[in-house]
Formats: structure tokens, C-alpha cells, sequence
């Protein structure tokens, strides 16, 4: 397996998010765990050109990056993919404790984004982000938080910018790229995160351990 790469650009960038996302995708079914990573690295440099409203977003999904690099360093072998972490932790009958819980968190708001940047994709200029926002998190996110996180990012979504500074987020403020060239790298982000998406739901609907607490 190939190491994750380490990013430390300071600006969201979609086209590598991407590229990191694809890279990830090993074999016919499994998923680069190092390298996934990498690629939500980039995606916490999203939510932290959103608001600081989002802050709570960012801090949480760092801790749980840190913790399953640390599980990769410390058991490479058993912690390279998806796939390998998944299964040696359900022989150990630890999968509640270790890294397959954490990651399940990561794999839930991966949808999340997808679905906002769909949403976003589909939107118009008239369109307000912080409504198309609110309606990707109920979708998908909310039933797995507390009432009070619920209130959070409702608050946190109540704040966004508009439509035209949330697309120069995406494209770290180069504004020389026409609106349908960052519409297709969204859409390219949209096709290669969902098949990421569906190679962790499989490996965990076949393990049964899907709803874990």
C-alpha cells in the first residue's frame, strides 16, 4: 500500500481533496486508510473557511484524525485500509473502542458534505446557502447528534456567506476559474467521494456494525 501523503497547504483546495479521495480507492472494494485521512485534512480546511461557527466541526473531526493516524502508526499492518482495520478489530470484538468507531463518524459526514455540495451545485444565485445547507444536515447528520449540536449547527448554518463566497471557498479565491469549471470539479468531487462512501458502507453493512454507538 502506498503511505498517505502529508498536505499541508493552508487553503481548501477541491481538486486535491479529490485526487487524495481517489487515491484512496484500493482494489475493487476496499479504501486507503492513511489516505483518506489525508483527504479529510482537506475537507476540516473547508469547514473552517465556512464560519467560525463551524470551529466545533473542525476541532472534532481533527481529534478523530488524529486517533486513527495514531492506530496506523502504531499497527500499519492491520490499520493500511478500510477493509484490514475493520476486520481485525471485529476479531478482536473491539470495534466499539477503536478505530472502526471513529471512522464511522468520518464516513457519516462525508455524506453530509456530499449532499451540501449537491445542493450546491444545484443551486441558484438567489438561492440561500445557509436553508440548502440546514436541509443536507437534516438529511443526513442529525439523527445521530444530541438536541444541542443540532442547535449548534443550525445556528452555525444561520451564518454562512453567500453563494459567490462559498464557491471562491471551494476554489481557494481563484476567481480567473468560471463558475462551470468549479461546477465540474464539484461534481467530480461529488462522483469519486460517493464511491469512496459506498466501499466503507458495504464493508460495514457486511460486518454488521453500522450503527454503532
Amino acid at each position: 500500500m502506498t503511505e498517505g501523503t502529508v498536505t499541508e497547504e493552508s487553503e481548501f483546495d477541491i481538486d486535491l481533496v479529490t485526487e487524495l479521495f481517489e487515491k484512496s480507492l484500493f482494489g475493487d472494494n476496499d479504501v486507503s486508510l492513511p489516505l483518506y485521512i489525508d483527504a479529510y485534512r482537506q475537507i476540516n480546511k473547508f469547514f473552517s473557511l465556512l464560519n467560525k461557527g463551524f470551529s466545533f466541526v473542525e476541532k472534532d473531526l481533527l481529534e478523530k484524525e488524529k486517533i486513527l493516524h495514531e492506530l496506523h502508526v502504531a499497527d500499519p499492518a492491520h490499520y493500511d485500509t478500510v477493509n484490514s482495520m475493520v476486520s481485525w478489530e471485529c476479531r478482536l470484538g473491539a470495534p466499539f473502542e477503536k478505530g472502526s468507531r471513529t471512522l464511522l463518524r468520518l464516513h457519516r459526514a462525508l455524506l453530509f458534505i456530499v449532499d451540501f455540495l449537491k445542493n450546491l451545485k444545484d443551486s441558484r444565485e438567489e438561492d440561500q446557502i445557509s436553508m440548502l445547507c440546514q436541509a443536507s444536515y437534516d438529511g443526513t447528520l442529525s439523527k445521530y447528534h444530541s438536541w444541542i449540536v443540532r442547535k449548534l449547527v443550525g445556528v452555525a448554518a444561520h451564518l454562512l456567506a453567500s453563494r459567490d463566497c462559498m464557491l471562491n471557498a471551494i476554489i481557494s479565491g481563484r476567481s480567473s476559474r468560471h463558475e462551470y469549471e468549479v461546477m465540474q470539479a464539484i461534481t467530480r468531487f461529488i462522483s469519486i467521494a460517493e464511491q469512496v462512501f459506498y466501499r466503507l458502507q458495504k464493508i460495514y453493512e457486511d460486518k454488521n456494525i453500522l450503527n454503532l454507538p
